[in-house]
């Protein structure tokens, strides 16, 4: 009987170490909280989730919350070699891995590398220029911000009014809407700085025609252009700058040189550049350029990243098993214990109709030997009192002969 329950007990023991030893791994799918440590090649911390390795290496940044990073492995979320690195890991297991440029921010391109001088522009102190312009004879908008200021939904052939002639709707699209507009040729707009009149409409452009007065100011990025003579297709106008401006690269000085006016900027290594939704650092500044380079500032590295999945959570594109370990095992011991239940249940209700039947032989046996015993002990009580019976005969009987042998001599 030992030797099933220990075979019971063992296998239910096997099932369970089996069902923890097989921990969840990182698949394809699965959302993963992880903690990492990122270095260059020198050892250099270049990022961190935790909280005091920042602190250690002097990136700690105050606005930041640091806590386990959560991916979706496979969305590409992060960088390639990060999620490969991740794949087959447990939760709480800590490694190494090493991610190539190519599998990284790529290598550098030379393309995104480029020189800047110092001086933007040189704008002369007096100037001829042109009374002419031509703008686009259309424009693009959002479809959100036509409603908000129309108050309705675009529609092609829409006419709606524009600051200054009307515009027709021309093409809508699920997000934005195409405008033309639509100003008669002669037209003159007055505004607050000068008059503007529409000389001619081409098939992609209308020109205009700037009609200002000897004195009127005309403003510009980098500050009023004031006219002193006016020709039929000129003018001559005298650049009134502002001290400073505000450029793509930062503030830039203005500052008087003969005759004219310089635009001069002073970066520093290090100054962030945003261009056209890129970001680009200064990374090189010389006496009259600095080189901005619109490169990740990990490309073409290689990356070491420590790190320890903390929380696997699984995915629809995980195995079947690997999902569903924690039910199976759970079943399979549910099985167990329940096979063990009724083979031992049915076991020992056997093993005790058996103990009761030798029980009962066992009481019958001793019913009979104390029976025998009995009539045993009666018998031999019988015969001894048989014996006593004979015995007190016995003695009867002697004792008349002694009492004649006795008067016999008397007589004599």
């Amino acid at each position: 009987m030992r030797k099933y329950v220990y075979v019971v007990i063992l296998t239910a023991l096997l099932l369970l170490s089996a069902g923890c030893a097989i921990e969840k791994k990182v698949e394809k799918g699965d959302t993963v909280k992880v903690d990492y440590i990122g270095k260059l090649q020198d050892g250099t911390v270049f990022d961190t989730s935790i909280l005091e390795e920042a602190r250690n290496a002097g990136i700690y940044n105050q606005n930041r919350i640091y806590e386990p990073l959560t991916l979706k492995i496979g969305d590409g979320s992060t960088i390639p070699g990060f999620e490969n690195g991740l794949l087959g890991m447990k939760e709480g297991e800590t490694k190494t891995i090493s991610i190539p440029p190519e599998q990284a921010y790529g290598p550098e391109d030379p393309s995104l590398k480029f020189v800047q001088p110092k001086i933007l522009e040189e704008v002369p102190k007096i100037q001829e220029i042109t009374r002419f312009e031509e703008i686009p004879r259309t424009f693009q908008a959002t479809v959100s911000s036509f409603v908000n200021r129309y108050g309705k939904q675009p529609t092609v052939g829409m006419i709606i009014d524009l600051a200054d002639w009307p515009g027709q709707v021309v093409q809508v699209t699920s997000t934005d809407v195409v405008i033309e507009h639509k100003p008669e040729v002669g037209k003159s707009i007055t505004n607050e700085v000068t008059t503007i009149t529409v000389t001619e409409i081409k098939a992609s452009t209308i020109v205009l025609r700037y009609d200002p007065k000897v004195g009127d100011s005309i403003p510009t990025e980098i500050g009023n252009l004031v006219v002193l003579e006016v020709t039929d297709t000129t003018m001559k106008v005298q650049a009134m700058p502002q001290k400073q401006l505000e450029t793509l690269f930062g503030v830039a000085n203005i500052v008087e040189s003969g005759d004219k006016y310089i635009i001069r900027v002073n970066p520093k290594v290090g100054d962030e550049i945003v261009y056209q939704n890129q970001v680009g650092k200064v990374v090189e500044v010389t006496a009259d350029s600095f080189v901005v380079d619109f490169n990740h500032p990990l490309a073409g590295k290689t990356l070491y990243f420590t790190v320890t999945p903390v929380i696997i959570q699984k995915g629809q594109e995980s195995g079947f098993f690997e999902k569903y370990r924690l039910f199976i095992f759970g079943s399979l011991l549910i099985v167990v214990f329940a096979a063990a239940y009724v083979f031992m249940t049915k076991f020992y209700s056997k093993e005790d109709k058996e103990k009761k039947k030798e029980k009962a032989k066992t009481k019958k046996r001793k019913a009979v030997k104390e029976e025998m015993n009995g009539e045993l002990k009666e018998l031999a009580s019988n015969v001894e009192q048989v014996q006593k019976d004979l015995d007190t005969k016995k003695e009867t009987k002697a004792k008349p002969k002694a009492k004649k042998k006795t008067s016999k001599k008397k007589k004599e």
